[in-house]
């Protein structure tokens, strides 16, 4: 998908859609940050990966400890992968979560946008400094079919990721003549160990699996997805 070389941030690398992810980057010729607010489980991310992450003296990941949230810190990971690769490509906004809340639960809400939509903002801001230097950026962010109807205790999720819908869609309005794309994809349910576990009756089988919604994430950071912005994809495996 013409990656070869090109540099990608990705927040929420870690986690089990972050790794497949990461792992893709890396498999397609690309050089992948990734934000980690937990040093050990990036360390892990490193082994698990293997010969993918280069040598000392080519590296092709790096682990930068930052807060996808924290403005300071996400300009710093900016700055370092501009200082190891002199480039910055795409951004996959991965970090985020999922918290039960009923409607008059303000709490609850506020941790969903802290979690969702904070950390997408934040990241994406301190990346398009480089980007709109360049005249190039591709921007993807997680959203959810959740977004498109809130349930009963799902109030601050469906919020969250509708609004990561809405922002994508002002977010690729405002770069449109800037050659910078900006899109969302909408899982449905992710073949996730938490998910299996809260969900013993399912059949996970119909779930989307990481390296499914990986896949659409790299196409839409690609060269090739150039005439694909403000859009919001379903990826829904087979549900």
């Amino acid at each position: 998908m013409g990656l070869e070389g090109r540099a990608a941030i990705v927040t929420g690398g870690t986690g089990v859609l972050g790794r497949a992810v990461v792992r893709r980057y890396l498999e397609a010729g690309a050089h992948v940050a990734t934000a980690v607010r937990d040093r050990a489980k990036g360390e892990a991310l490193r082994e698990e990966l293997g010969e993918l992450v280069g040598t000392p003296n080519d590296a092709r990941l790096l682990l930068v400890d930052a807060d996808p949230a924290d403005r300071a810190a996400m300009d710093a990971a900016v700055e370092e992968v501009l200082r190891r690769w002199g480039r910055l490509d795409a951004l996959a906004n991965l970090a985020g979560g999922y918290d039960r809340g009923t409607p008059w639960d303000l709490d609850a809400m506020e941790r969903q946008w802290a979690a969702n939509v904070r950390t997408a903002v934040t990241a994406t801001a301190a990346c398009l400094r480089p980007m709109r230097a360049r005249a190039y950026g591709r921007i993807v962010s997680v959203g959810s079919v959740g977004a498109e109807r809130g349930g009963a205790e799902s109030a601050g999720y469906a919020m969250s990721k509708s609004a990561i819908v809405r922002w994508t869609e002002s977010l690729a309005a405002a770069l449109k003549d800037e050659g910078i794309t900006a899109n969302v994809v909408l899982p449905s349910i992710i073949d996730h160990p938490v998910n299996r576990e809260r969900m013993p009756k399912a059949d996970p089988t119909k779930w989307v699996r990481p390296e499914e919604l990986a896949a659409a994430i790299l196409f839409l950071t690609s060269p090739e997805a150039s005439g694909v912005t403000g859009a919001a994809i379903p990826v829904v495996g087979r549900v």
